[in-house]
């Protein structure tokens, strides 16, 4: 499975929106519409991770504002990318850099769907641990309903 540890030079410029006028609730939204995309934080000092709601759905875990049961989640996650997981956080840790990598999650079904994760070391007034997002790469398709031959309702 590809892994890639990175720690830009110079950090991503943010994009101006004020000109258009879409805040950030909004981007959010819309990237969360087009599927699940889930947002989530490790605490390095306790150990305990916490996740948004689409976090716990892409994993099949029930939704707590709580830690999440990290052995639970990792269940779900496929046995041979297990190990590169837990390494990644590890060396997040160890050199404060940003990882991302792509890996194996049960579908519920009897197979894996594809999920990505972006991670970045914080180390701010707000504590030290890493951030981060999780993705699923498999698009939700979406039929709307159609009248008259085609055309949207």
């Amino acid at each position: 499975m590809p892994l890639r540890f990175e720690q830009p030079a110079v950090e991503h410029r943010l994009q101006s929106r004020a000109h258009i006028g879409i805040t950030d609730a909004e981007a959010l939204t819309m990237f969360a519409a087009y599927r699940l995309f889930g947002f989530w934080r490790m605490n390095l000092e306790t150990g305990h991770f916490f996740a948004s709601e689409d976090v716990h759905q892409i994993f099949d875990l029930p939704y707590s504002e709580g830690p999440v049961n990290l052995t639970e989640l990792m269940s779900r996650i496929h046995e041979e990318d297990r190990l590169l997981i837990a390494e990644t956080f590890e060396q997040a840790s160890l050199h404060r850099v940003g990882f991302h990598y792509v890996y194996r999650v049960d579908n519920g079904l009897g197979g894996y769907k594809m999920v990505r994760s972006v991670g970045k070391f914080r180390d701010d007034a707000s504590g030290g641990g890493i951030v981060g997002i999780t993705y699923e790469f498999v698009e939700k398709l979406r039929i709307v309903g159609f009248e008259d031959g085609g055309t949207p309702a």
